[in-house]
């Protein structure tokens, strides 16, 4: 009975939440007044690769159509983080009138919306879709002019037979492949439906175990094991693909591979995703999106299926299997080769010497993951926090379980989340950003909290100094870097004197890190000038508006706010070709020409040591805090040119990465 309500407590919090956000954002629109930008909400049901993958390319399709956010359209993004309750409290609320168009990813969040939307107040765009004919919309799979006159879009089936196809190529002895999917996904059914006649072909016995929650896919993949899979298959499934990292583990055990349909999790541990770019998808689908808000009527697009294939292969993973395993020249040539994750191989090797020399703890330990917003530094230290509880000697699903919960850049949605994770027995929190870490600390209630992503633990109250903190907090500072990222602009430029950076009076991490740049600009002997700004629809302007002040290049700081609407402050900066340069690695794939950013992989791989000496019974009290030193420098010539200046030969060839996009 507690379980059910605990879920249920959960369920009403994240409704109530999504409630509050939609309320607000109604009460923006009220506010505002005159001609307004196109409004355009995006839903995506989960915080997982293809989908956020798929998000980002509806985003550049509409932005390659002219569709900017904060500029020339104005963007609302809901996640209902694998809550179907959400789901449709969120459907319900974009659907009544107050949007031009309704973006969705994923199948659930497209029949959430639909359903909501039956009688057609809103233009729906739907993508990331595996079969829209069979999700019970009203389209019709024999013509694909037959649909709601409202609602459009593109459906992705996954390669699936060639998949399976694939692995025998890569094990011909391959006679046994389990999958866990759950029956309430209709975009999963549709898949086993493709599944077990092409298993069947090849010889393949195909095992099935049908899973109602993400706690129970490990429990559904070890039966699989121990019926006799030689390897496991994940599909499309939303809710499974949120375990992702519980099946890796599982597979890893008992040294089987797993492959997957959805690209995006090779880097986590699986042998190859054989599926759509979904990416591709995505653009596509936001370019849909911006036709029909140039005028284009949806009633006459034809629902059609859009996969462009892509390959990704992990050749770690093929590292210590129990049956033989081999990537064929020709495999290799056509497809993306990734290693696991930065300290991944490592990890697999602890989890193995683990699973089989180390007795498991006397609990396995909740560890609830806060992040305020989805950007690729909290990402990248979460993937490192799971590689550091692994290399620590912990083994995933049977010493602890990781939950991650997103607020997406919504403060009240952030506290509803901390109050979640302890309503459900969390026993670790580890915030991932200044505002996570406020939150976490004003509702803990005394549970150890390791934090990683933070700029200034000090002003959010954690402590005085990196020994003198709180009780129940320890963590990793990740300040960022400006003495030596004004030494680099200054190679850049050479007779720079004036520069500039935006910031957010709210943030006291944003206001911490000016002062820093401050602090640095006076160390070089350069002057700063600042511009403030408090919502994302300001950036485009006071951007445009710092680059005409006579500066000779921006700075760009780090903060919550600024880092979600970087691309706004680099297309100002282009228009008025000044020399861009960031603190945080996604910058350089944004418009910055050079990044000079702490390593938030490693941070995270910090944090996650650090969590694993408190769950082996070490006090935070007794652990300092550990200030993340190492740095990263990037570059982007491209970018550079496109802003006005050339990056010094010497600098890119000491450069970390060189991106040439």
């Amino acid at each position: 009975m507690w379980p059910t309500l605990k879920r249920l407590s959960l369920g009403m919090a994240l409704i109530a939440a999504a409630s509050a956000v939609l309320l607000l954002s109604d009460v923006d629109r009220r506010q505002s007044g005159g001609k307004q930008p196109p409004r355009i909400a995006l839903l995506q049901h989960a915080s997982q690769p293809a989908l956020d993958d798929g998000v980002a390319g509806m985003l550049d399709g509409l932005a390659e159509s002219g569709f900017v956010d904060g500029t020339t359209m104005s963007l609302r993004r809901y996640n209902a983080e694998n809550d179907l309750a959400t789901a449709n409290t969120i459907a319900k609320a974009l659907t009544g009138g107050e949007y031009d168009v309704v973006l969705t990813a994923s199948t659930i969040s497209m029949q959430a919306v639909a359903n909501a939307n039956r009688d057609g107040r809103v233009v729906h765009v739907f993508g990331l879709v595996t079969d829209p004919f069979g999700a019970g919309v009203g389209i019709s799979r024999e013509n694909p002019l037959a649909h709601p006159r409202h609602l459009v879009g593109y459906g992705t089936m996954q390669p699936i037979a060639e998949a399976f196809r694939l692995a025998r190529r890569m094990s011909p002895e391959l006679t046994t492949v389990g999958v866990a999917w759950n029956p309430a996904e209709s975009n999963s059914e549709a898949q086993l439906k493709v599944a077990r006649p092409a298993a069947h072909e090849l010889g393949i016995e195909l095992l099935e175990a049908t899973v109602e929650n993400t706690s129970g896919v490990g429990e559904a993949a070890s039966s699989l094991v121990s019926r006799g899979a030689r390897a496991l298959w994940v599909p499309g499934d939303v809710m499974v693909l949120a375990a992702i990292d519980t099946i890796v583990a599982v597979a890893r055990r008992a040294h089987i591979p797993v492959f997957t349909s959805i690209p995006g999790n090779a880097p986590r541990g699986t042998l190859f995703d054989l599926g759509a770019n979904y990416h591709e998808v995505g653009r596509v689908a936001g370019a849909l999106a911006a036709q029909i808000l140039h005028g284009t009527d949806p009633a006459t697009v034809p629902v059609t299926n859009v996969v462009p294939e892509r390959l990704v292969v992990n050749e770690q993973a093929l590292a210590d299997l129990r049956d033989p395993w081999r990537l064929p020249d020709e495999v290799r040539q056509r497809a993306e080769l990734v290693g696991a994750a930065p300290g991944a191989a490592a990890a697999q090797a602890t989890s193995a010497r683990a699973s089989g020399a180390s007795a498991p703890l006397a609990k396995r330990w909740r560890v609830d993951v806060l992040q305020y917003i989805n950007i690729p530094e909290v990402e990248d230290a979460e993937h490192g926090i799971r590689a550091g509880l692994v290399d620590a000697g912990l083994v995933a699903d049977r010493d602890f379980v990781v939950t991650v919960r997103n607020a997406q850049g919504d403060m009240p949605t952030l506290n509803t989340l901390v109050d979640a994770a302890l309503s459900d027995g969390t026993d670790l929190l580890m915030p991932l950003s200044t505002p996570a870490l406020q939150a976490t600390l004003q509702r803990a209630r005394g549970r150890p909290i390791v934090f990683s992503v933070i700029a200034n633990p000090f002003l959010a109250g954690a402590g005085r100094t990196n020994e003198d903190h709180l009780p129940n907090v320890t963590g990793v500072p990740t300040v960022g870097a400006y003495d030596p990222l004004l030494a680099v602009l200054r190679e850049c430029v050479p007779n720079a004197h004036r520069i500039g950076t935006l910031f957010v009076p709210a943030e006291v991490n944003s206001v911490f890190n000016k002062d820093q740049l401050t602090q640095a600009a006076q160390n070089s002997g350069m002057e700063l000038r600042v511009v403030a700004v408090n919502t994302s629809t300001e950036v485009a302007d006071a951007a445009l508006a710092l680059a005409t002040q006579g500066i000779d290049a921006i700075a760009q700081i780090g903060g919550s706010l600024t880092a979600a609407s970087f691309t706004a402050i680099a297309q100002a900066a282009r228009r008025a070709r000044v020399p861009l340069f960031g603190v945080l690695s996604s910058n350089i794939h944004e418009g910055a020409a050079v990044v000079l950013s702490r390593d938030y992989y490693d941070g995270g791989h910090a944090a996650g040591l650090i969590a694993a000496r408190v769950i082996r019974g070490e006090p935070p009290a007794a652990i300092p805090f550990e200030p993340l030193q190492k740095t990263r420098l990037l570059v982007n010539p491209a970018a550079a040119g496109a802003l006005g200046m050339t990056i010094p030969r010497s600098l890119v060839a000491r450069a970390d990465e060189v991106v040439e996009k």
